[in-house]
């Protein structure tokens, strides 16, 4: 017996201490992140942290066209009307405009990394419960649910990418996690279809979890706090900025970030690509009853057919992040020999830059004049190609931009830019059937042509007046 108990005894103070080396080791590990400088983390973890934060900022994009292929089967399961089903997505697609806000006043203030976990944790059981919907009411509260959590990454991405990448790097970086946005909405159609075909439509929602979890176990196990408390460079006039945590403990404005539209350079920015989303929107809308009802294509081909917008999309944004990255590195050498100071302007600007509004122009005019004359759709489909490519090329270094300029408050600016590119694309959604009934197609495009071109002025403003929102920005201490 007293062999039995020592044996017991013996067994119990070697798990202990097994149980202790390896809470030890989580501690130890989670206190080295917490002051090391995330600038310095080697090429392998920056990289394996940029993975993770883009499939974390393509789950809110994949959510939203996941379910396209199946709201018919949804509305008659579900019983209810069509009405009720476009509910459900506008009200996500609302959501992820506006609690970006609340998360990243919070992520900049507090921290990345339980924010990402909080939110995906909320994204999850909002995704379960929509899988188990009994009714369109409960469907659509939770669908909002799961909006709220997954829409922390179109914000908090931006952050996590300004705390460890260089500014010197940082379009590359932004070129990449941009990826996991523009490939959910040309994935999601395709699986969703599939998906609802052969499972039903409550498979689409558990594949959603089964994704959000793996991404959940991959953010607490890999992700570490890359955001560090700093001091105001006029904590000299004011004694409260001269303690990071008493800032801290101050009252959290959840929509605070909404100041930054006070800076000119950011409300004409924001201007731009806000009507590139909505325009963005406004094409895939319609493309969908385009390709349906005058093609005759079923949906699974239907989604098939957004590949390629899909693939134009990821080709102009790598290579609009990385020509902004050579084109910022070639201006500061340039203003270093001429002993001028370096601005977050130089980024913007040149010849293929400036192009990409007159593709923009060209793309959607020919595209809509070959849907209002019952072209070939292969015509069609190569406009979309260039329709991708043309938009999102100078739209990921206009990211990196206003994250230059705001570099301690990345999540909060991007932010701003998510709440009014979402806000406009729920717009342009809602309305794209009856403007697009009233005006057809081709006088339709050829007016959101207009419109990226009208809005490019306010680039060619901002790119104008480079020292005067440096001096502005300078005189806010941002």
């Amino acid at each position: 017996m007293e062999s039995t108990r020592h044996s017991e005894e013996t067994y119990r103070e070697a798990t202990n201490m097994t149980t202790e080396k390896r809470s030890s080791w989580w501690k130890r590990r989670h206190e080295k992140d917490k002051t090391a400088d995330p600038k310095l983390y080697s090429p392998i973890k920056k990289n394996s942290i940029l993975f993770v934060v883009a499939i974390a900022g393509m789950i809110s994009p994949i959510s939203s066209t996941l379910y396209y292929p199946a709201l018919v089967d949804m509305q008659y399961a579900l019983n209810t009307s069509a009405t009720a089903m476009n509910a459900s997505l506008s009200i996500f697609t609302f959501f992820t405009a506006f609690f970006p806000l609340v998360w990243a006043t919070f992520g900049d203030r507090y921290g990345r990394r339980w924010i990402y976990i909080i939110s995906f944790f909320i994204s999850l059981v909002g995704s379960i419960c929509c899988a188990l919907s009994i009714n369109a009411e409960m469907f659509i509260v939770f669908r909002a649910f799961s909006a709220i959590g997954s829409s922390s990454a179109m914000s908090m991405g931006a952050g996590t990418i300004a705390d460890i990448f260089e500014p010197h790097e940082r379009g590359r970086a932004f070129a990449y996690y941009t990826c996991g946005p523009l490939l959910g909405p040309a994935i999601g159609p395709i699986v969703g279809g599939y998906l609802n075909q052969g499972l039903g439509w409550r498979s689409i929602f558990w594949f959603l979890s089964i994704v959000i979890l793996l991404l959940w176990l991959a953010i607490v196990l890999v992700l570490p706090e890359t955001w560090r408390a700093s001091v105001d460079k006029n904590a000299n006039q004011d004694p409260e900025n001269q303690d990071p945590e008493k800032k801290k403990r101050g009252f959290v404005n959840p929509i605070g970030a909404l100041k930054l539209f006070m800076f000119p350079n950011i409300a004409l920015t924001v201007s731009f690509t806000g009507m590139l989303f909505f325009v963005l929107y406004l094409n895939n809308t319609t493309f969908t009853r385009a390709y349906t009802l005058q093609y005759g294509f079923n949906s699974g081909i239907v989604g098939l057919c957004y590949l390629p917008n899909a693939a134009g999309s990821m080709l102009g944004g790598i290579l609009g992040g990385r020509l902004s990255d050579k084109t910022y590195n070639r201006n500061i050498e340039k203003a270093k020999a001429d002993n001028q100071p370096v601005v977050a302007e130089m980024r913007l600007g040149g010849l293929l830059f400036y192009s990409m509004v007159l593709l923009q122009l060209l793309s959607f005019v020919a595209y809509g004049w070959c849907i209002q004359k019952n072209v070939h759709f292969a015509f069609g489909l190569v406009c979309q190609f260039f329709i991708g490519f043309s938009l999102m090329y100078p739209n990921v270094a206009l990211n990196a931009y206003m994250v230059d300029c705001f570099r301690k408050q990345g999540a909060s600016v991007t932010a701003c830019n998510n709440f009014a590119r979402y806000i406009l694309a729920g717009i342009g959604s809602l309305i794209s059937t009856p403007i697009n009934t009233a005006l057809g197609p081709g006088p339709l495009f050829t007016l959101c042509g207009g419109l990226m071109v009208l809005f490019s002025i306010n680039l060619i403003i901002v790119r104008k007046y480079t020292k005067k929102w440096a001096a502005y920005r300078e005189s806010r201490a941002v």
